[in-house]
């Protein structure tokens, strides 16, 4: 299980109302299907959502980079960019 982090983000507000509209666009999809809407239209929302997770993702890199892999760097735990490199070598 992951520790608490013990320093402040500054994405953190920003990142939960994206994810709550993110939320509430996969509610409506699960709508758009019950009421059995077009394909195209489904997917084209499907499309909406992965962008914006992207932009999620992005935002949570940048503030991870900006905040853990910095501090962690700081006090000499380089152990902490591995682990950072190793998690952007998924995203690109």
């Amino acid at each position: 299980m992951s520790e608490k982090h013990n320093h402040n983000h500054t994405q953190i507000k920003d990142i939960d109302n994206r994810l709550a509209t993110i939320e509430g666009h996969i509610k409506g999809i699960r709508q758009m299907i019950a009421e059995g809407k077009s394909c195209e239209e489904i997917l084209l929302q499907l499309h909406a959502i992965s962008g914006s997770l992207k932009k999620v993702s992005k935002k949570i890199l940048n503030d991870h980079l900006n905040n853990c892999v910095k501090e962690s760097i700081e006090q000499g735990e380089t152990e902490t960019l591995k682990s950072f490199a190793d998690i952007l070598e998924k995203y690109i």
